[in-house]
């Protein structure tokens, strides 16, 4: 129902340490989360246990001068910065330790950083905005509020997304590797599951940054 721009892509790396491989099975949370909106207790406490686990050593493994470029690039050439102002209230859900956060944060009028992990959210850097935490499938904001929702290496709750997004606001997909990241949905299949959980079309704009891939997602 909608359609999808690919712009050209930059080049770039990710200099951050691979993750182990137990984060393969948040592949097959992501892809059930967001075919039909699977997640209950038992994928809540996995999914909290395991990054809880990693909080203590993610900022250390990830913070580095590129990381956050694939989101910068998105915010600009996916149209959502319009004369130097990005919107008025913005959510990154699965912020992690902040990393993005702390740089993003002073782009919008009203930033705020949630994730499902307190480990996590103990562990933000300095700088860091105000923190939430809250579970993706059911966060305590008004229907309509955010004009920018940030999801990076996040699982993708369709309808969420949908009440929680203003009329005209955007969606910004990041995934720091690209296919290669755990939790990875192509451009298509973020557009499939907001199509199939509203009934209506989404249109999107996509590229690369080095291996990253990123697509801004809105209402057609």
């Amino acid at each position: 129902m909608g359609t999808i721009t690919h712009l050209s892509g930059i080049d770039g790396a990710d200099e951050g340490t691979r993750g182990t491989v137990v984060n393969h099975r948040m592949r097959q949370v992501t892809e059930l989360v967001a075919a039909d909106g699977t997640w209950n207790e038992g994928l809540v406490g996995e999914v909290r246990d395991l990054f809880d686990s990693l909080a203590p050593d993610w900022t250390a493994t990830r913070d580095h001068p590129r990381r956050n470029l694939p989101v910068l690039d998105a915010l600009e050439r996916g149209g959502v910065s319009r004369g130097g102002v990005d919107g008025r209230t913005v959510l990154e859900l699965g912020a992690g330790t902040c990393i993005s956060a702390r740089d993003l944060a002073g782009r919008f009028d009203t930033f705020v950083a949630a994730d499902l992990s307190w480990g996590m959210l103990s562990n933000a850097v300095d700088g860091a905005p105000p923190l939430v935490c809250a579970d993706g499938s059911s966060l305590p904001l008004v229907d309509g509020v955010l004009d920018v929702l940030i999801l990076q290496n996040m699982f993708l709750f369709a309808a969420e997304v949908d009440r929680c997004l203003a009329a005209d606001g955007a969606l910004v997909w990041v995934n720091s590797r690209g296919p290669e990241t755990p939790i990875h949905l192509s451009t298509g299949a973020v557009v499939d599951a907001l199509e199939s959980a509203t009934g209506v079309g989404w249109d999107a704009v996509d590229s690369t940054v080095g291996e990253a891939t990123w697509a801004v997602v809105r209402r057609a």
